[in-house]
């Protein structure tokens, strides 16, 4: 879920030099002290913000969350939830003002720019301290993603760690139509198909497309090496990670073709280009829908879409800087108490009445668990952000899901591959204007032939022309010229 978050900004900041996690000298300052937290005249108030509408039995779940927090570690927190549209804002008006708060949400461009502001605490010593157990229990690839120059400034959520592409297809057509979904891997495989359900199924939306991004790119095999509006890629299976314009490639060309033809004839909705992702009408049947998602995701989406939904896997699992990085935990470098605030970091990834807690509510109020020890839900007055606050293989499961739900997890990731450019920070700070360029000429051409709407025998040279004068090969030679240094420097470790 981390992707609700993306701003589609460009990080800025400095090359990193190290890939992975070096718990050495040169990160953490005097390092933490051992044992037991300093002892204080008063408990020690945490003040945390993290992000998600200020549910009406948060103040219940805070009460709860302090008894267990004071009577097993000594201190207590000042639990905030700041709403969607306004979080980023706060945070950025906290930093700016020398708010007073100790940890804080944060996201991948968000979390790499003010790690490299100085705004977050460097973690790295109490890896082999306070958060040691956590260090433990998260996946070794996450903490490669949250190295910033060799340093740990926050910990991500320990969960999936690639968020593929799918396709969402409806049931119920499914099973009237006995369709093997298996024999249709991509999208140009599915022309009979789609041609099918648009004569007998009319009333459906035969392939639900929207402007909000939707990451074609990696169905064919690529990854962007900045972020969407900067369409800059690399194959995942180059290890010498070549930059190239994804409008450039053989694979975009097809795709936009494809897109067009089944816009053509009539498959796409025709508002398309002006539709976000997940906007339902009321009455509206859609036969397949492309959205990106984790493990058991015909679940999920059930749930999401309100219909019976089954998912086909489009693109592999990868696990890039982005994926792994959508919800992290990270302490302001400005904290009065860094033991204390590593003590809730660890408490969040470890102590599984605490995560449950600030995942599901209190119990016996917001919900109770079935004979399966399962969470079924009492009311709806409290929801946790499950990608924002902790590990969650420590989570219990909700009724109706799948009780091996970690095993698959687990299993998931495991299969997960490594993108080359995995914990790579790409520093485009002196490059701002052919940035913002290149994302205007994206964002004026884009969601019209993403979507199939225009012709790309006209509209995509005109896009190329536009990319190329906007600064395009300016950025693809800077960004090279980085990658290779990074790698260079990786070799040499």
């Amino acid at each position: 879920m981390g992707a609700l978050m993306r701003k589609h900004r460009i990080v800025r900041g400095i090359l990193a030099a190290a890939a992975g996690v070096f718990l050495a000298a040169g990160c953490g300052g005097e390092g933490e002290q051992e044992g037991v937290l300093t002892g204080h005249e008063e408990p020690v108030r945490l003040v945390y913000y993290t992000i998600g509408e200020p549910d009406e039995g948060l103040g219940q779940v805070e009460d709860a969350l302090n008894v267990l927090l004071l009577e097993r570690y000594g201190f207590t927190v000042s639990y905030n939830r700041i709403g969607w549209n306004d979080y980023e804002a706060k945070l950025d008006s906290l930093f700016s003002t020398n708010g007073k708060f100790d940890i804080a949400f944060a996201w991948t461009d968000n979390y790499v720019e003010n790690a490299l502001a100085g705004n977050w605490l460097d973690l790295t010593p109490y890896m082999e301290g306070t958060c040691a157990e956590t260090y433990e229990a998260v996946n070794g690839k996450l903490w490669k993603a949250a190295a910033v120059n060799g340093c740990i400034y926050g910990i991500p959520t320990n969960k999936e760690l690639a968020v593929p592409m799918y396709f969402l297809y409806d049931r119920g057509l499914v099973e009237k139509y006995d369709i093997d979904i298996s024999q249709y891997p991509t999208l140009e495989s599915m022309e009979t198909l789609l041609r099918t359900i648009s004569v007998e199924e009319p009333e459906y939306i035969t392939l639900f497309l929207a402007n909000s991004n939707v990451n074609f790119a990696s169905m064919g095999g690529y990854e962007y090496v900045t972020y969407a509006d900067i369409p800059l890629v690399i194959r995942t299976e180059d290890t010498s990670a070549t930059v190239v314009n994804l409008y450039e490639t053989e694979y975009c060309g097809e795709l936009l073709n494809t897109l067009h033809q089944y816009y053509t004839a009539g498959y796409i909705n025709e508002d398309a280009s002006v539709r976000t992702a997940f906007s339902r009408f009321s009455g509206e049947k859609v036969f397949l829908r492309i959205a990106s998602g984790g493990p058991e995701s015909d679940v999920s989406f059930s749930s999401t879409f309100g219909y019976p939904i089954v998912a086909q896997c489009a693109s592999d699992l990868v696990v890039t800087s982005e994926s792994a990085l959508g919800g992290v935990m990270a302490v302001n470098a400005r904290t009065e108490y860094p033991e204390e605030c590593a003590a809730f970091l660890n408490a969040v990834n470890t102590d599984p009445d605490i995560r449950n807690l600030l995942n599901y509510g209190v119990e016996g109020i917001h919900y109770e668990l079935n004979g399966d020890g399962q969470v079924r839900y009492l009311t709806d007055a409290y929801r946790g952000v499950a990608y924002t606050q902790g590990n969650w293989f420590i989570l219990k499961t909700v009724a109706g899901e799948n009780p091996e739900k970690w095993k698959v997890y687990r299993e998931f990731n495991d299969i997960a591959i490594e993108s080359p450019l995995l914990g790579f920070i790409p520093d485009l700070s002196g490059f701002t204007a052919e940035c913002d360029n290149v994302s205007q000429v994206c964002r004026r051409y884009e969601n019209a032939l993403m979507t199939g709407t225009v012709d790309p025998e006209e509209f995509l040279p005109k896009l190329q022309e536009a990319l190329e004068q906007a600064g395009i090969g300016i950025l693809q030679q800077e960004l090279q010229r980085q990658i290779h240094l990074w790698m260079e420097s990786r070799r040499e470790q």
